[in-house]
């Protein structure tokens, strides 16, 4: 053959023989394991709607595709941890991560790695059984944070201030493994067990005629402890009727430090402040009622 019939040999070739790249995010598309749980998200690195927030919310590969960025809804069954130091201190991150693991971040498994590109930022994914860690929590200080449910991460797509986020080399999801969070992390991460609180209520007057509002809220307190209590029906509620009874702010705090509803002094703080502008009808008698009924249920006779 002739160079010039070559030549035109190659001009009719057909077109369906040029195969397109294939781009990270159709590559992100195409992971079963995370696929049902990325949200569309926009040049804020804010979600575009709130329906991300149910787990059983999916998006179709369309969204995904003309989104500014894609996030990932995380704790199903995905854990970041946030590697986010001021640009002023970057070990920062890297002191806290050694300071409450007692590891360095050089020891976590190789797993899906993502940056914005900025100096000492990266976000680690790590798969976690949900059931086996019951207890844990996002966390956040000091450079570093565990992100966990009822939060997201991008992972790409358009960033604010650097254009895009990317992976690291070697660490995407089509080139290594989501790597299961090594057991030291998640202990590092668990929150202290809080020592139980001998609540003694303030000594009230001995003629009950003579009681406050402040005395009934103490004497039923003896009877309804934290630990236990729904949040919104029961630990809310009483929270409020010790507020709006005249109990001291310490008072109350060691009453709520037994319930797996108390974040520390800081939230509780919040939540306190919050009980003064409630409106509901709690009131030191709704207390009674609730204490008398749970006592009756356990066995325990009226007196």
């Amino acid at each position: 053959m002739d160079k010039k019939a070559t030549v035109g040999a190659v001009a009719e070739e057909p077109s369906s023989a040029v195969t397109l790249p294939t781009t990270d995010r159709q590559r992100l598309l195409e992971l079963p394991l995370i696929r049902r749980h990325l949200i569309p998200v926009g040049t804020e690195k804010r979600p575009l709607t709130r329906a991300w927030e149910q787990p059983e919310t999916q998006f179709s590969d369309m969204v995904l595709r003309h989104a500014p960025a894609i996030g990932l809804r995380l704790g199903y069954p995905v854990l970041a941890v946030d590697f986010d130091p001021k640009p002023g201190n970057l070990s920062q991150a890297e002191r806290t991560f050694e300071q409450r693991t007692g590891r360095s971040s050089a020891e976590l498994p190789i797993s899906w790695t993502v940056t914005s590109g900025k100096p000492g930022r990266r976000q680690v994914l790590l798969q976690v059984d949900p059931a086996a860690v019951p207890w844990l929590k996002p966390w956040s200080r000091d450079g570093l944070e565990i992100r966990w449910r009822g939060q997201q991460s991008v992972i790409d797509g358009h960033h604010p201030e650097t254009g895009r986020y990317s992976w690291l080399p070697g660490r995407a999801p089509w080139e290594c493994q989501l790597a299961a969070a090594p057991e030291w992390l998640l202990q590092g991460f668990k929150p202290a067990t809080p020592e139980p609180v001998n609540y003694q209520p303030k000594p009230a007057p001995s003629c009950l005629e003579h009681w406050s509002a402040a005395d009934w809220c103490r004497h039923y307190l003896r009877y309804w402890p934290a630990s236990g209590l729904d949040a919104r029906s029961q630990w809310w509620p009483t929270v409020v009727v010790m507020r709006r009874s005249g109990l001291t702010f310490e008072e109350a705090f060691a009453w709520s430090a037994a319930s797996n509803k108390h974040s520390g002094g800081k939230e509780f703080r919040r939540q306190w402040d919050k009980a003064e502008r409630c409106s509901a009808p709690f009131t030191v008698e709704w207390l009674g009622a609730r204490t008398r009924a749970a006592r009756q249920q356990q066995g325990v006779r009226r007196g």
